[in-house]
C-alpha cells in the first residue's frame, strides 16, 4: 500500500514455519495472576497480508508449560527481566514469549502505557515479554511486534498503521522493507521455526 513492489523477497520464506512458544507467570490466589491472550487468526493475517508477496510465515501456538517464578511477575529492573529470560526453556529457532502482570524496564525504546511497557523483546533473539492487561486489548499486533523485534525489525515511525509502530497499540501492516528482512531472519532461512508455549506459576 505504501511502497512499490518488490520481487527480491526470496520464495524460501514460504517453508518458514513459526512456532511460537508462550509464557504465563502466575501468582498466588491473592495477587493477580498473569494470563496469556492469544489471536491465532490475527497472527496468521499479520503474517501472510500482501507485502510478503505470496511468502508469508506460518504461525503456530504449542500448548503451555509451567515454570514456578512468582517472583518474576512484577518486572522492575533490568536484571529481572534478564533472569526472565534466561528462564526462556528452549534455544533458538524456539520463541519463547512470558506473560507478566508489570514491566516497569525494557532496553529498548517501546511503549509505555501509564509508565509500564506494554511489551519487551529481545533484538534481534528468540525471547519476549508482555503485560496482560495490554496483551488482551491488543493481542495479535502486540504479539506480532515484539515478535518483529526478535526477527530483527525495529521501529517505524512513519504512521500508527505499522505494526512496527512504538506506541500502544501498534498496527498491522509490514512494509516491503521489513517482510524481506523478516524473510532473511536466519530461523526463516532453515527448515522450521519451532517453539512451545509456558506458563509460570507459584
Amino acid at each position: 500500500m505504501f511502497f512499490e513492489k518488490s520481487r527480491n523477497i526470496p520464495r524460501a520464506a514460504a517453508d518458514c514455519l513459526i512456532k511460537a512458544a508462550l509464557a504465563i507467570l502466575l501468582s498466588s490466589a491473592i495477587a493477580q495472576a498473569a494470563s496469556i491472550t492469544i489471536d491465532s487468526p490475527g497472527m496468521q493475517a499479520i503474517f501472510s497480508q500482501p507485502s510478503f508477496d505470496g511468502t508469508p510465515i506460518s504461525i503456530r501456538f504449542n500448548p503451555s508449560r509451567r515454570i514456578v517464578a512468582p517472583e518474576l511477575l512484577d518486572i522492575k529492573d533490568p536484571a529481572d527481566l534478564q533472569v526472565l529470560f534466561d528462564l526462556a526453556p528452549d534455544p533458538a529457532p524456539t520463541v519463547d514469549a512470558f506473560f507478566v502482570d508489570q514491566l516497569d524496564v525494557c532496553p529498548e525504546s517501546e511503549p509505555t502505557i501509564n509508565g509500564s511497557f506494554a511489551g519487551c523483546a529481545q533484538l534481534p533473539g528468540h525471547v519476549f515479554a508482555e503485560e496482560s492487561d495490554p496483551a488482551k486489548l491488543s493481542p495479535a499486533p502486540l504479539m506480532g511486534h515484539e515478535l518483529g523485534h526478535n526477527l530483527n525489525l525495529h521501529h517505524n515511525l512513519f504512521n500508527d498503521t505499522y505494526l512496527m509502530w512504538p506506541r500502544f497499540p501498534p498496527g498491522r501492516l509490514l512494509t516491503e522493507a521489513e517482510v524481506a528482512i523478516i524473510v532473511q531472519a536466519r530461523w526463516c532461512r532453515q527448515t522450521r521455526w519451532v517453539g512451545d508455549l509456558f506458563r509460570l506459576r507459584r
